[in-house]
């Protein structure tokens, strides 16, 4: 599958680079219709920098090198996007009720393309695989994160897989430090710089199990860093904000590819775990009225 959404990850991994890649990155940000028709040695004189520099700046987007990225860039260029100047606002007073809305539904809808263009279909597959074969799932995260793991939670289990999830960060520590290589710690934040995720994910790569995480793209990112199998959520959220939005939205998008591609993995039972599921709770379902009926 062909790589995309580089641009976004040439401008969130842009702070942490070092000063020569990041000249090359921002002239590639405010220039990416040129970079076509550019050479690695043109592009390396055009921003003061060394053909080094820009084979360097692939690897740390993980480019595999530069006619991929130029590939990648005209991808990216051929989407609609609105104005990278446009950007959303949560609070705005002079904003109305109408211009607000569709400047929600501009940034969520985004978000998601963006995700899902980065959806990397080997690693999925690779995921899938290890949860075939796990013992336990046990996916964590903390605030908006557990939003996430928590609807994740109630799929899987729709699906008879063995998850656990608890929000008690002690509970969590316990399990977690019983996993081994035969499990499956799936961490979320999209930070990637909540204390006690990258805690539970130390834990339990110190144990074997494998380490899957849903996080932001950035080279420096610690969470991504310490995952076998990181998955990667592209939102812009507004500040000051309510709370989590875009990348909340994003994030149960993402994983509901991974669900997607489980259900199918489990096919031969999927149907019939779903149908159970659905008939334990169709006791408490209101009986639909009968026409006529006062």
């Amino acid at each position: 599958m062909a790589i995309s959404g580089v641009l976004d990850r040439l401008s969130s991994t842009l702070p942490t680079l070092a000063n020569s890649e990041a000249r090359i990155a921002r002239w590639i940000l405010e220039n990416p219709h040129q970079l076509v028709d550019l050479t690695v040695k043109d592009l390396a004189q055009l921003t003061g920098s060394s053909q080094a520099a820009v084979i360097r700046l692939c690897k740390s987007i993980q480019v595999p090198g530069y006619q991929a990225l130029k590939v990648a860039i005209v991808a990216d260029i051929a989407r609609e996007d609105p104005p990278a100047g446009n950007r959303f606002v949560e609070i705005d007073p002079a904003a109305s009720l109408s211009r607000s809305i569709q400047s929600l539904r501009r940034n969520a809808i985004m978000a998601i393309n963006r995700t899902l263009n980065d959806v990397r279909e080997h690693d999925i597959e690779e995921l899938v695989t290890r949860i075939q074969k796990a013992r336990w799932i046990v996916p964590y995260g903390i605030g908006a994160s557990a939003v996430v793991v928590k609807d994740f939670q109630q799929k899987l289990w729709r699906l008879g897989l063995p998850i656990f999830f608890s929000e008690d960060f002690h509970v969590m520590a316990t399990i977690v430090g019983q996993l081994s290589d035969q499990d499956v710690f799936f961490a979320v934040s999209y930070s990637g710089e909540t204390a006690e995720v990258l805690e539970l994910a130390q834990l339990a790569r110190s144990k074997g199990a494998s380490v899957a995480a849903l996080t932001r793209f950035d080279r420096k990112n610690p969470l991504a860093r310490m995952a076998d199998l990181p998955f990667y959520v592209y939102a812009y959220e507004a500040s000051p904000r309510i709370g989590a939005g875009s990348s909340l939205i994003a994030s149960l998008v993402a994983l509901n590819v991974l669900l997607l591609a489980l259900a199918n993995a489990f096919a031969d039972d999927a149907q019939s775990k779903l149908s159970d599921s659905l008939q334990a709770v169709l006791t408490h379902r209101r009986p639909p009225r009968v026409t006529g009926e006062n």
